[in-house]
């Protein structure tokens, strides 16, 4: 039925989202197509998406000079790999390079992993390049005057991509597993090329670009991100703060908190869901 595959949908999300956090201490967006922006600010939900609200820099523009902002000068593949439980034999790193799987001659990176029956979360990033927001606590002094943006989620840091590929693994579904990139790009006018094999870059309409990504077994249900070398497209992971909450008054002449510094970082926006079960459910207190 189709409200079964909708609430798996959800529950996968959720808990791709909830392992990429406590590997990353970041939220992972699970449709990376849909951009995060230095400055973005909402709510994430109970299914793991992240609602937008608004942006500090559109909103307060005087602002963006005294935060800053900056990024790597080059990209670089980068990927993470984490399973659900704790335990050290869940899964362990098989090496891509040795196996005899054509599909993979090529590609770079390419990455293996033999898993055991649990929940798996994979992210591959190509051409990854990392930005933040350089003066966080100039920020966060800022936004303790603003009462109605205290309880919200600010991107402060983020990685944007030319292609992506993310799993959230089935569970039971065990044994070695791969994934690899061969980037190529092929002229438009090549005869015959298949509508699944291409799609037309958006910053230039005259190249095609291929989308390479190899993925071993066929079974596992891997989502990815088409390649465009020419920009960045593709936001997977990025770091949410929020206002460090002010300590509770003890009594009603107390003086105030002292005042945030331009050194005191924000806290991390912990996701606002309890323990996840191997089905991306939360795991029901005991007491309640």
């Amino acid at each position: 039925m189709l409200w079964l595959s909708l609430d798996k949908d959800i529950s996968d999300r959720r808990l791709y989202v909830d392992m990429l956090f406590r590997k990353t201490k970041m939220y992972a967006n699970y449709t990376p197509s849909s951009p995060l922006q230095l400055g973005d600010y909402g709510d994430v939900t109970k299914e793991g998406e992240f609602i937008r609200s608004g942006n500090i820099f559109q909103e307060f523009p005087d602002l963006r000079d005294q935060l800053g902002q900056g990024s790597e000068e080059f990209g670089s593949n980068k990927h993470f790999f984490v399973s659900r439980s704790r335990k050290k034999d869940a899964a362990t790193v098989i090496s891509a390079a040795q196996s005899d799987i054509p599909t993979l001659a090529e590609c770079q990176p390419k990455l293996g992993w033999d898993i055991k029956k649990d929940r798996h979360a994979v992210l591959v990033m190509i051409n990854a390049n990392h930005w933040e927001i350089e003066n966080e606590g100039v920020l966060h002094r800022f936004l303790q005057k603003q009462s109605d943006l205290a309880d919200k989620a600010i991107v402060t840091k983020v990685y944007k991509c030319s292609a992506y590929a993310q799993l959230v693994t089935e569970y039971g579904q065990k044994g070695p597993f791969y994934v690899g990139f061969k980037p190529n790009l092929t002229p438009k006018t090549t005869p015959q090329t298949s509508v699944n094999s291409f799609l037309s870059s958006s910053s230039d309409p005259s190249i095609m670009v291929e989308q390479l990504w190899q993925t071993h077994p066929q079974t596992a249900n891997w989502n990815m991100g088409p390649y465009d070398p020419s920009q960045r497209l593709y936001s997977p992971l990025a770091t949410l703060r929020q206002v460090t909450p002010k300590e509770p008054s003890l009594g009603y002449r107390d003086k105030l908190p002292p005042p945030i510094t331009d050194d005191q970082e924000m806290e991390d926006y912990i996701p606002p869901w309890a323990e996840l079960d191997e089905r991306g459910e939360e795991i029901e207190d005991d007491d309640d």
